[in-house]
Formats: C-alpha cells, sequence, structure tokens
C-alpha cells in the first residue's frame, strides 16, 4: 500500500513538473491554429491525468 502511495505521489510530481513546461510554452490558441489547438489539448489531457492521481491518493488516504 505505501510502495502505491509513494508511486503515486512520484507520478503525480512528474506530471505537475511536465504541465508547468507545458503552459510555460503555451501562447494561446490563435483562430483556426492546428498547432496551438494540439498544445491546448496537451494541457487538457495533463490537468485530468493530475486530477485523476490525485483522487487516487486522496482515496489512499482515507
Amino acid at each position: 500500500m505505501k510502495e502505491k502511495y509513494k508511486e503515486l505521489v512520484e507520478k503525480r510530481n512528474e506530471a505537475e513538473k511536465k504541465l508547468t513546461k507545458l503552459l510555460s510554452n503555451f501562447r494561446g490558441v490563435r483562430h483556426e491554429d492546428a498547432a496551438g489547438e494540439a498544445a491546448d489539448l496537451k494541457i487538457k489531457i495533463q490537468q485530468a491525468y493530475i486530477n485523476n492521481l490525485k483522487e487516487e491518493i486522496a482515496s489512499f488516504e482515507k
């Protein structure tokens, strides 16, 4: 159990670092710009991944 918890915390920390890097390079979505839309999608996916990890971590803390 503790190993799984530590693994989830490490994954969350790495995911948050990756999200910070994605956000630092993100300049917004221009109208009909495929590259901007792709970057926005990557950010949303990363945020969802972090939220899922946080939910799993919270379930271990109960």
